[in-house]
């Protein structure tokens, strides 16, 4: 697929004392399960961290905020600014479950959208979505007048398609898909996720070491 995969891989944790990016599922990495669906899936991958040497062993590019400190906006900046394709797919490093046949879905939706955002609960999932190119010059306005409220940028700042939970629910369960590691206790829920969705053939252990 002509588009680029951009995983936005922060630091530590605080809830999880260490680096969601690393936490082991059914043997793998959260990171490990994203980047080999991403890397059969786009044309390209790349990783956004300010900490670029943690993510050298995965062999993909890596680059970092080109405005440092200033939360996911400065990182869904750097991957729309590092991007070589069109449109980009952004998407958490603790977010293991997308499924691809959706993020495919999402990109077929962009046209002329700034971005294509689902929404769960209510709650725009704005580090799980699709954003064209067009919308970078937004979003260093945006980091410039210290306009840091993503979920404001999407709904006032941008063109956006909000997808419903309808709109979603074809591609699997939501409970899955958007799972979230947020601490110890979602790790354990998460390996169990991995258990059922590995007996259904939709978690393939990557080789990224090659």
């Amino acid at each position: 697929m002509k588009a680029s995969g951009a995983i936005l891989a922060g630091g530590k944790s605080s809830r999880m004392k260490f680096n969601k990016a690393f936490a082991r599922i059914d043997q793998q990495m959260s990171i490990e399960i994203i980047i080999n669906k991403f890397t059969s899936l786009f044309t390209e991958t790349i990783i956004i961290s300010n900490e670029p040497e943690l993510y050298q062993e995965f062999n993909l590019p890596v680059y970092t905020d080109v405005y440092p400190r200033l939360g996911p906006v400065s990182g869904i900046h750097a991957a729309l600014y590092y991007a070589t394709c069109e449109p980009v797919f952004i998407l958490g490093c603790d977010m293991p479950f997308i499924s691809t046949q959706l993020i495919g879905a999402m990109i077929s939706r962009i046209n002329n959208y700034h971005s294509v955002v689902p929404s769960i609960d209510g709650f725009l999932q704005a580090t799980a979505a699709v954003y064209s190119k067009s919308s970078l010059p937004i979003f260093e306005s945006c980091l410039k007048n210290q306009k840091l409220k993503l979920t404001r940028i999407l709904e006032e700042e941008l063109n956006s398609l909000v997808l419903t939970e309808d709109d979603m629910r074809p591609f699997g369960e939501i409970s899955d898909m958007f799972f979230n590691l947020n601490d110890n206790e979602t790790l354990e829920q998460a390996r169990k996720i991995a258990g059922r969705l590995k007996e259904s053939g939709l978690i393939v252990r990557p080789n990224i070491s090659e």
